[in-house]
């Protein structure tokens, strides 16, 4: 028995009358978030400065709120998640369709002044 994500690429096969299957957005990423083009992922991947990561379900977020001078905040069953940085506008995007694989918090390297930048990721129990 297939599986929903066998099911839907093969819908995309068929529809493309080809053996790969269609992807109709492409994939972002940068130094601080990647998207996964193939599907919804089942969890984002939390990577913190430590070298510790997290990985939360996204069945599990009830709340995801955006504040320019705040940040991003993601409420879960369980836990708090603040994204703190600049420009978090197109990572916001992609967290509300459920496409991020990973937020990667800045780990020293020099920022672009422009882009985006991920300054701190906090995780606190509610």
């Amino acid at each position: 028995m297939m599986d929903f994500r066998q099911r839907l690429d093969q819908s995309r096969t068929k529809l493309a009358g080809s053996e790969e299957p269609v992807e109709h957005e492409e994939r972002t990423s940068s130094p601080f978030f990647a998207t996964d083009r193939a599907g919804t992922p089942s969890c984002l991947d939390l990577r913190l400065p430590d070298g510790v990561r997290k990985a939360l379900p996204y069945a599990y977020f009830t709340e995801i709120n955006f504040d320019m001078d705040a940040g991003i905040e993601i409420l879960t069953t369980g836990k708090r998640i603040r994204i703190i940085g600049r420009n978090l506008t197109s990572l916001f995007d992609q967290l509300i369709t459920y496409r991020v694989r990973f937020v990667q918090a800045n780990i020293g390297s020099n920022a672009n002044e422009d882009g985006l930048f991920v300054k701190e990721i906090r995780v606190e129990d509610v």
